[in-house]
Formats: structure tokens, sequence, C-alpha cells
């Protein structure tokens, strides 16, 4: 007969496992502990209740503080009645068996706090401008997560993180002033970390020289770490950032220099940390250089003769930072001077020179434009005037030179040489023009023929500019020196006067005769002068020098005769005076 004999284990159906106590955290504001560990199973419901044991030193017996009937907990709180290094353990009553109990393991209150840590960098955001704090991973293997401190005259807790950044996004405006952080990381017990060192973002101000093209950089000092350079970046307008200088860390400034108006800079600092490639980055400061905007395309319209004067158009923009304009002059090609500043905010500007010999001489000008601080903004071109010649080679027959003028902003399209019977004419007067010329010509014959109506032949030039200028929408016109041309004086005398007929007077009669630059006198048989007039204006009416009548006989005359063109002849002869 086989016996089986059926042996279990009460394991099989008893409180299994041990619990196994996990943390032990103590408030020391109220005295209260958390504990909390992992339960075992209950596979035959034979749980009654567990019992809490605890000691205030490890010299002391545990003592029971409470029981608890609920199996599901793994967690309870309560308060101790002193804040020592309390030891605890568990124990679950009543086995399967019903004999039995299950013990925990003990523990003591957790006082480890994570080891000090320290921040990676502080920096500042190139987009939002705003603190962005980094740090590695706490090597404490219960660490919980993280504060951050806004670092005052106290440590204002301002973000509680499992990250590993933080990017500010309070009220706290790095680009106003440089503000100092702090960290410390806490454990599942909340025990917190010794607060670590702070560290500060860098303050970038920036002074405006316009005067002196410049824009100076000052900084803050990165504190936080040790610093072997500062880099300074620089964009211009929709750029990228470029580097454009390196200064040792123990200089915080940097000047930079720019050479025109009307763009924008923007730049920041970045810090690098001596012996690593870790770096810190300065809030951004940009700049319009629109202060100061210079005057561009400004230009001499025209350097123009009229009536033995020079006509100065000065042409520059307006609405720009134009405060004078220098004027320079030269005199038949010799150096320029200053010749006159013009206090101005642009626009056409007319002028006239007086201070010139414009039938001898030509004169060139151009002038700078002027804005704060005396810079220099542009410079016009040169323009010189037009001098003009002319030769009587033999009567109607008359070579006329020039000098060219191409000084307009578009250029000379062509030359047209002028006559007119009038050295006072202008611009606006009737002239005939005798030659359409292209714009290298500076010589013309001309035939044109002396008549009485026309004793004097007076030519100019004028220089006529291309097509108009599409900025300005002018075409312009340049003018020589006037230059007259005489014939030789042709003059004829009266041989006889009736003082009671019809030819009573006696006066000489010509073309091309200077009259007020003339003269005669008139004597008797026995030399004796009764007549004498400084111009041939007059004429003699047979009066002596009494008033009275001369007698019928015949008289010497002498006639000193200057021509329009400067000739002078000497004439005598006599005339019968009849009654």
């Amino acid at each position: 007969m086989l016996i089986f004999v059926l042996s279990f284990s009460h394991s099989l159906w008893s409180i299994e496992g041990r619990p196994k106590l996990r943390m032990a955290c103590l408030n020391n504001t109220d005295s209260i502990v958390t504990l909390l560990w992992n339960k075992p199973s209950d596979n035959c419901a034979s749980f009654t209740s567990f019992s809490l044991y605890g000691r205030d030193n490890s010299l002391s017996n545990y003592s029971f503080l409470r029981s608890y009937s609920i199996f599901s907990l793994d967690n309870i709180s309560f308060k101790i009645g002193n804040l020592k290094n309390w030891e605890f353990y568990l124990v679950y009553n009543k086995a399967c068996n019903g004999i039995d109990s299950i013990y925990s393991d003990t523990i003591v209150i957790d006082r480890t706090r994570p080891v000090i840590m320290d921040i990676d960098s502080v920096s500042i955001d190139l987009v939002t401008q705003k603190s962005i704090i980094g740090w590695s991973k706490n090597p404490s293997t219960d660490t919980k997560g993280y504060i951050v401190y806004h670092v005052t005259s106290t440590n204002t807790n301002i973000k509680d993180t499992n990250a590993t950044y933080y990017e500010d996004k309070g009220n706290r405006n790095p680009t106003l002033s440089s503000i100092r952080y702090s960290i410390a990381a806490y454990d599942s017990c909340e025990n917190l970390s010794a607060i670590s060192n702070s560290h500060s973002t860098m303050l970038l101000n920036q002074v405006y020289d316009a005067c002196n093209k410049t824009i100076q950089l000052n900084w803050s000092n990165y504190v936080g770490w040790q610093v072997s350079n500062y880099l300074i970046y620089r964009k211009i307008n929709a750029g990228n950032y470029e580097l454009v200088g390196t200064v040792v860390s123990n200089i915080n400034q940097f000047t930079y220099n720019f050479n025109s108006f009307g763009d924008q800079y923007c730049f920041y600092i970045r810090a690098l940390k001596q012996g690593s490639n870790t770096s810190s980055s300065s809030n951004i400061v940009c700049l319009n250089s629109n202060s100061i905007v210079e005057t561009n395309n400004s230009y001499i319209a025209k350097a123009s003769v009229q009536n033995g004067a020079v006509e100065l158009t000065l042409i520059t923009e307006t609405g720009k930072s134009l405060e004078k304009i220098n004027i320079y002059k030269s005199e038949d090609n010799s150096n320029f001077s200053l010749w006159q500043t013009l206090n101005t905010t642009g626009g056409i500007i007319d002028l006239i020179d007086n201070a010139v010999n414009t039938n001898s001489k030509s004169y060139s000008y151009f002038f700078s434009t002027i804005g704060p601080c005396n810079l220099i903004f542009d410079s016009s071109q040169i323009s010189k005037t037009i001098l003009l010649d002319a030769t009587l080679i033999d009567l109607n027959n008359q070579l006329i030179g020039w000098s060219l003028y191409n000084d307009f902003i578009k250029k000379t399209e062509k030359q047209e040489l002028l006559l007119s019977n009038n050295e006072n004419y202008n611009k606006s007067s009737p002239w005939n023009i005798i030659g359409n010329l292209n714009n290298i010509n500076t010589n013309f014959q001309d035939k044109s023929t002396f008549s009485l109506s026309q004793q004097k032949l007076c030519y100019c030039v004028r220089a006529i500019e291309n097509n108009a200028n599409l900025l300005y929408n002018r075409k312009d016109s340049s003018y020589s020196n006037i230059v007259c041309l005489n014939a030789d004086p042709i003059i004829y005398f009266p041989n006889a006067i009736q003082l009671n007929g019809y030819n009573n007077v006696f006066k000489p009669q010509g073309v091309f005769i200077n009259e007020e630059e003339s003269s005669i006198q008139i004597f008797n048989r026995w030399g004796e002068l009764i007549y004498e007039a400084s111009n041939l204006k007059g004429a003699w009416d047979g009066r002596g020098f009494n008033g009275e009548f001369v007698q019928e006989d015949v008289y010497v005359y002498k006639s000193i005769v200057k021509g329009q063109n400067g000739k002078v002849l000497n004439f005598d002869g006599t005339i019968t005076v009849l009654k």
C-alpha cells in the first residue's frame, strides 16, 4: 500500500517578501516623518496589521510607535517628538501560519544632501534677450530636482525644475542690468544641497560718437569662472554676426570704427572660459548710424560768365544733415583756396563771384558739403569757366578761340558760337547763333562784316548740357566771356562851312569811332587856337573863344581820332569859312 505524504511550504500562502524600506524623510519645520517602503504580498489573506518601531539614537532600544491595519499602505507620515537621527523598521504581523511576523530592514532618517554643484554658464539668448542658466546633472544618485535662485541681498527662489537649464522669462531684464544666479540640487527627501557660487550675466553698453564715426562698447565682466578672452561680434543691417575683435580678460571695452552713416550696427560679447570651450554671451546692443545722414550727389550745375562776373549754381541733396558748404576757387589753374563758406541745408544755391577778370583769366570751382563735427560728406566735380578770345585777322575775317567746357554732370552736348553788336548782352539777350558746333571744337573763323549798323562784332560761346539730369531734372548752359572786335576808324572832315547857309557847322563824320576819346583843335592863319573840343560829339559853329563869329578865311584843324578798337589816328587839314 502506497502512502503519499504531501508537504506544502507555508511560503506559498504566507505573507511573502520582506518589506523593503526605501526612504525616511523628515520635515524639520513640523517634525513630521514620511516613511516609504516596498510592501510584501499577502497570498493567504492572513494580514492583520503592521507595526512601526523606532528609536532616536543607535544606543537606545526600539520602541513601538504605532500600528496600522491597512495592508495596501506603502507610506505613512507621522510626527516625532524630536529632530534626532531616528531609525525605524516595520513588522507585518501574522503570517499565514497565524504565528510568524515579517520584519523589514531598518532605515535612518535621510539627512544626506546632494553634493554642491556649479553653474556651467549664465548667458543671454540672442533671440529672446532673456537669461539662460545651464548646469550639469548633479552626481548624487538621489537627485530629484534643482532650484534656481536670483541672487540679490537674499536668494530668491525663481524656479523649481528637474531640467538642467532654465530660461528666465520673468521680469528680470539682463539688457538693463547684470543679473546674478545660483542653483542648488535637492533629493527625494527635499534635502537641499549647498547653494552654488553665483554667476552674473554680462551687461553690454555702447557710446555712439558720430563725429569720430566710432561706437565705444563697454561691458561688465563675466562673474562665475575665469575668463580667457572676450570676443566681439558685429552685425550690419540684416547680415550675419561676424567676429570683429578679441580682447584679453582684463579688458572690457572695445572701439569699433565705421566708414559711412545710415547702417544699423548690432553687437554682443562672448566670454570664453579659461581652458574650456564653455562660453557666455552678453545682451545685444543695436544702433542706427543715421543721426547724421550724409549728403551725396553734390555737383556744380554750371559755372558761367555773366556781365563780367562768374555765375555759379551749386546743387546738393536736402533733408540730410548738411550744415554748410566750403567753396574753393582757382585762378588760371593755380592751387585751389577757400573762397567762401556758406551755411546752408542744401538745395539749389546760386552765387555770383565779382572778384574776377573774365576777359583775361579762367576760374575753376568746387565745393565740399560739411555736416556736424565738421564731417566732410562729399565734394562736387571741378567746373572751369570758358575763356574766349577773338582776333581781327583783317577786315571781315575774325578768328575766335576758346577753352572747352565739359564740366556738366551729363557732359556737354554741343556748343554754340553767338554774335551780337553789344558787349553788354547777357544770356537772355537775342544773340545770333552763327555756329552750331560739336562738343570738341575750340575755334571758329568768322566772316561777319562790319557796317554802320554792326560797328562791333561781339562774340560769346555757349556750352549746352547733354540730356537732363535724372536726379534733379536739369539741363544747364554755360557762357563764356564776351569779346568784341571793332574795325579801324573811318572818318570824313568837311572842307567848308557857310555861317548863314545850310551847312553852318563843322562836324567830322565816320564809323568805328570812339567819339568820347577823340579830340579836335582849330587854328587861324596866324596859328592862334580859336576852338578846341575834347570829344567829337559836338560841332563847331564858327565862333571863337570870345563867342563871336570868325571872319571869312581859311582855317586849319588838327584832330586825334581814336577808334572803337583802340587804334589812334591823327588828322589835319583846312576848312574854309564863308558868310
